[in-house]
């Protein structure tokens, strides 16, 4: 359905619900399992037996975009300590693999959205959804 006319019936899209959803509880942003969001769907969807995948792959990108906004402030903040002289924590070392890998395919898609959205759309494509299954993946 169109923005459009879901917004004329004021209607929440699929990823406003979720925006709202890690807004009001955003442990389950940070969370490595997506089984309470997925259980708060099926109950705030009575007419849905399962999470549609359709929905599953918009959670994994809203909660992803999220994710990656609380990694930038983050390093503004960092530089910001930088400039005024004073040391900056370590950050840990060890990060869970799946993490780093979503992290990459951000960069990836950054750099090819750069180069050529238009001629690279296929791949953008194929790395958003590789990028959506990492996510799916970490939150199991």
């Amino acid at each position: 359905m169109a923005k459009g006319k879901q917004q004329a019936r004021n209607e929440e899209t699929v990823s406003g619900y979720f925006r709202r959803l890690f807004r009001e509880n955003p442990k389950l942003l940070r969370s490595g399992s997506n089984k309470e969001t997925v259980e708060r769907w099926l109950q705030d969807h009575p007419a849905d037996k399962e999470m549609p995948q359709r929905a599953k792959y918009i959670l994994s990108n809203v909660k992803s975009v999220l994710r990656k906004k609380g990694r930038r402030k983050k390093r503004v903040h960092d530089e910001q300590d930088r400039d005024a002289g004073r040391p900056v924590q370590a950050s840990r070392p060890s990060r869970h693999g799946l993490e780093h890998l979503e992290e990459q395919i951000d960069e990836l898609m950054t750099v090819a959205r750069l180069l050529d959205r238009d001629g690279l759309a296929n791949i953008i494509q194929l790395l958003r959804r590789a990028r959506n299954e990492v996510v799916w993946k970490i939150g199991q």
